[in-house]
């Protein structure tokens, strides 16, 4: 049987709206045109290089980061694409290191300590934090309130330990972390990092980019655990002092591009990453191998010269590392036309060979992914996963409690992870090839949805709570509303 005749049969057994994505001989051919393009002349590898080494760390709303806004929004109107511009929404607080943190342990011993300023930390009061530290066991309201006679006075320490005993949840985990400043508790010392020359940044944010109201610093992994076994000795008495610059109510820009849709319906579909870095490292795998995936497939389409039924919306988030901000007031600025919106594709896992998509437990994705697997099979990523950890970690979450269709791009993350927040991720850490994979996956199934002459349904409230409930992140998202973090 010819392709094209397999295809008109798999195409009429579908149903004509709603169950299943239909994916037409016309797109099919688009498909492949875009694959192509993407892997063997996708521009991703080069704007990832000039993110990371030429403009550098993004901290949203820094320097840096205005010049990455400026520097994406110059490329999309270069390459032709139409509503290029920005939109602004307000973090509480921007946030840079001044001055490298210097820390030392007083007692028993001296001793030099590895600790940077954890992020949105104030800075240390004039001549630095000096106490004895007490080790919190569970970062809970009900942990710090029966201890919070030991709190006193003191510099909290929290490491793994204090962390398997808290709650997954964000919320839930700033109560108990906000609740230290009432218990009158001198400082926090977060022990999460890999190595004493690698501190792994986490961000003390509550979820809307606000200061964290204590001096909080971040310690390697070798000084944590001595600080963990010493403390099981007798006491320990610890100073540190860093300087940071941080501004209120600064004005954050969101970078937005289209392609037209050549139908009516007003209908789109977002491709879209976060802008924004942690600053040790210069983010070229968190993010930058993301928001370049988003300006390559714009780039692809543009030089393809393929005309998509529905919009396709480019979007650049800045404030995900501060809690997925960007991407919350995005879709609280356009909550009007969520209704149009028919699929949100992010990149948010690094550049290692894809292995398919996170689905988030929405069947009708996965069969309507199968009409496109030979295609997604050739590029090593015709599989997917419901795993829900991940849920509510990236730009997705903010359109798909609103019943949008939603995918993040799934790849293997041992390598992602071990260079996450940290100063090892750099340009030097990304291969063009395996980036190609990923964009050229991002790029064909957005276009197969952006084509299809018909939509998924958006789910129901009811609907997407048991969705959440079949990927285990329903808790996460009760807690989220209870916060209003969304």
């Amino acid at each position: 049987m010819k392709k094209t005749s397999l295809f008109l049969v798999l195409l009429a057994s579908l149903p004509l709206v709603g169950q299943t994505l239909q994916v037409t001989p016309q797109t099919h051919d688009a498909l492949i045109r875009l694959g192509g393009q993407l892997m063997l002349d996708g521009k991703a590898y080069e704007y990832d290089r000039q993110l990371s080494d030429e403009i550098g760390p993004r901290l949203t709303g820094s320097g840096n980061y205005v010049k990455a806004t400026e520097y994406a929004k110059g490329e999309f109107t270069r390459l032709g694409l139409k509503n290029v511009h920005f939109e602004i929404w307000t973090i509480p607080a921007t946030w840079e290191p001044e001055s490298v943190g210097e820390a030392r342990m007083i007692k028993p011993h001296h001793q030099r300590l590895h600790m940077e300023s954890e992020g949105w930390s104030l800075s240390t009061p004039e001549g630095g934090v000096r106490g004895e530290i007490f080790h919190l066991k569970a970062a809970t309201v009900e942990a710090v309130t029966a201890d919070a006679d030991k709190i006193k006075d003191h510099i909290v320490f929290i490491d793994g330990e204090t962390m398997r005993n808290s709650p997954s949840q964000f919320g839930k985990l700033f109560d108990g972390l906000n609740a230290l400043t009432t218990s009158g508790a001198k400082a926090l010392i977060l022990g999460f990092g890999t190595t004493n020359n690698a501190p792994s940044f986490i961000g003390l944010t509550t979820f809307n980019g606000s200061l964290f109201p204590l001096a909080a610093g971040n310690l390697g992994q070798e000084d944590t655990l001595l600080l963990g076994r010493l403390l099981k000795e007798g006491p320990v008495e610890v100073q540190f002092t860093f300087k940071n610059r941080i501004l209120a109510n600064v004005p954050v820009n969101n970078v937005v591009a289209e392609i037209p849709g050549t139908d009516a319906s007003g209908e789109y579909i977002v491709i879209g990453g976060h802008l924004d870095s942690w600053h040790p490292g210069t983010g070229a795998q968190d993010n930058g191998t993301g928001a370049s995936s988003v300006l390559a497939i714009a780039e692809a389409i543009q030089a393809s010269g393929l005309k998509p039924r529905r919009t396709i919306r480019f979007i650049l988030f800045g404030g995900e590392e501060e809690g997925l901000i960007g991407s919350v007031n995005y879709a609280r600025q356009h909550l009007s036309e969520m209704d149009k919106c028919v699929g949100v594709f992010v990149t948010d896992s690094g550049s290692e060979p894809p292995k398919g998509w996170y689905t988030f437990g929405r069947s009708d994705v996965k069969d309507s992914l199968k009409l496109i697997e030979p295609l997604l099979a050739s590029l090593g990523a015709s599989g997917t996963t419901d795993e829900g950890d991940l849920t509510f970690e990236t730009d997705e979450a903010p359109f798909l409690i609103h019943g949008v269709p939603s995918l993040v791009l799934w790849t293997p993350m041992d390598k992602y992870w071990g260079l996450h927040h940290k100063p090892s991720d750099t340009f030097d850490k990304v291969v063009q090839r395996d980036l190609n994979l990923g964009v050229a996956v991002v790029g064909v199934t957005a276009y197969a949805f952006a084509d299809a002459p018909n939509s998924l349904k958006h789910y129901s409230q009811s609907e997407l709570e048991d969705e959440l409930k079949s990927i285990k992140a329903i808790d996460e998202y009760k807690d989220m509303n209870d916060h209003k973090l969304f």
